[in-house]
């Protein structure tokens, strides 16, 4: 076997199936289906006519979730402690809350829990989804 021979074929073959590409008929494009209508349960039981308007629907999420009584979102907050407040950190605008050995900002979650002020001496907590909110207090559950 000539040394040249791999600097032939290669070319070669390149052209040759660039040829194949060119002139064989390729694979025919997929047709979608098309769907007359969505057999899907309502959500949750909710219905909301969508407004005779261009562009997305916002529906709140509030909408979307089964009612809850109050007895059973009480019931919810009793099981899960708030977090302990080890230490605060106030340096002038910037504030930042050591919660359950974390250093946390406002806006940042833990667990169920997201941190929505920090003072000199405490926190505001919101348990998210079932809307209760407490002020911790530095080494106070």
């Amino acid at each position: 076997m000539s040394p040249f021979l791999p600097f032939v074929l290669v070319p070669a073959l390149g052209l040759g199936g660039w040829l194949a590409a060119t002139y064989l008929p390729g694979p025919e494009a997929p047709e979608m289906p098309s769907i007359l209508t969505l057999d899907a349960p309502p959500a949750l039981g909710v219905s909301r006519p969508a407004p005779a308007v261009d562009g997305p629907v916002h529906v709140s999420m509030a909408a979307l979730l089964p009612p809850v009584s109050p007895a059973v979102l009480a019931q919810a907050a009793a099981q899960e402690p708030f977090p302990e407040v080890t230490a605060i950190l106030v340096m002038g605008p910037q504030r930042l809350a050591q919660i359950n050995g974390t250093p946390m900002v406002r806006g940042e979650r833990l667990g169920n829990f997201r941190l929505a002020e920090i003072e000199a001496d405490r926190v505001l907590l919101q348990q998210t989804g079932l809307g209760h909110q407490r002020w911790v207090f530095v080494n106070d559950r």
